[in-house]
């Protein structure tokens, strides 16, 4: 056991070593992109009333989020203390390592708030439904919209499209019928002989929590957590813009909206280190070059909103210390 233990350590450490790696590969690729002229240039003419406005909506978007939360959450939480989970989940996250933040949702639910793990996996599993539902849904007509424009990327796309369907589909039908769903399922995967395949296994685990949420509260928060998805999604686009045009880059809408739903998967992709560290500018490099982006244009803009990205990251960590002495309940001081 100890050996065994000691292995999945090691695995573990070997796994943050080279996404690390990675990411910062993936950085030293956009800088060679560009030159420390043309990048101190960018940082220095930068606007600063999209910087404003940028900031604003990233205060937004740590609003939405815990509202996405609160909506499963409101029996057992108040607002106030959903909040408190997402700016310490949020924080860990982009500083760090994305599965550091869920584990610091886990580690927080079950020791601070004391709600049980499944029941915190079920909800985190929810919201992750329904933002890749709205992705899927805004992937769907951003690429009708530029569907000549990205030639070879036309068949991913519509593979992507049709795999998330596939996922979205699954979701709505684990709502609706929750454990007759997922019992024919089971048979299904079962009879084909994939049930035992470690990812499939874990994927009927997670429905399996889906459906153990009480029916009648079910449609309903899924529904109003669709909507702040969407929601989430539209201010997250907005946010992207008013990214670029901080550094006097005004892209088309149809094309941002497009590269911006694909980014979202991209940032769910289990490699990324410190809010998607250079694979999200590696990313943006190759799918806005289907719509004639100069790479030393981009590039300078896309390492200024990585510097500012990190800035906007310390505005919501302000809450922690108001939370802690002026909302943070009497019970929960208590048993401290």
């Amino acid at each position: 056991m100890t050996s065994l233990l000691g292995y999945k350590k090691n695995r573990s450490l070997i796994w943050s070593v080279l996404r690390t790696l990675l990411a910062f590969g993936l950085v030293f690729f956009v800088f060679s992109k560009t030159d420390v002229a043309e990048l101190t240039a960018a940082l220095k003419n930068a606007s600063a009333l999209w910087l404003i406005i940028s900031a604003v909506l990233y205060v937004w978007l740590t609003l939405l989020k815990a509202l996405q939360y609160y909506t499963l959450m409101q029996d057992e939480l108040t607002y106030a203390q959903v909040l408190n989970l997402i700016v310490w989940q949020n924080a860990v996250s982009n500083f760090f390592l994305s599965s550091a933040g869920i584990l610091t949702y886990i580690a927080t639910t079950r020791l601070e708030y004391h709600l049980k793990l499944g029941r915190s996996v079920t909800v985190f599993l929810l919201i992750k439904a329904a933002d890749i539902i709205a992705i899927w849904l805004i992937l769907v007509i951003s690429s009708r919209l530029v569907w000549s424009q990205i030639q070879i990327l036309q068949t991913p796309v519509l593979i992507l499209i049709v795999s998330l369907g596939i996922i979205v589909a699954g979701c709505f039908l684990a709502v609706l019928f929750r454990r007759r769903f997922v019992s024919v399922l089971d048979n299904v995967l079962t009879w084909m002989g994939a049930s035992k395949i470690k990812w499939i296994e874990k994927g009927m685990s997670y429905l399996q929590s889906l459906v153990s949420t009480k029916q009648d509260k079910n449609l309903d928060r899924f529904g109003r957590l669709l909507l702040y998805s969407i929601v989430y999604l539209a201010v997250t686009i907005s946010w992207i813009y008013t990214n670029l045009a901080i550094f006097h880059l005004h892209l088309d809408i149809r094309a941002l909206i497009f590269v911006s739903s694909l980014m979202q998967l991209v940032s769910n992709i289990p490699v990324s280190v410190s809010g998607g560290l250079g694979i999200n500018e590696t990313s943006a490099l190759y799918f806005w070059s289907f719509f004639g982006i100069a790479e030393n244009t981009l590039a300078p803009a896309l390492i200024g909103s990585r510097v500012v990205f990190y800035l906007y990251n310390l505005i919501p960590l302000i809450y922690l210390p108001i939370y802690s002495t002026f909302l943070k309940p009497k019970e929960q001081l208590q048993n401290e």
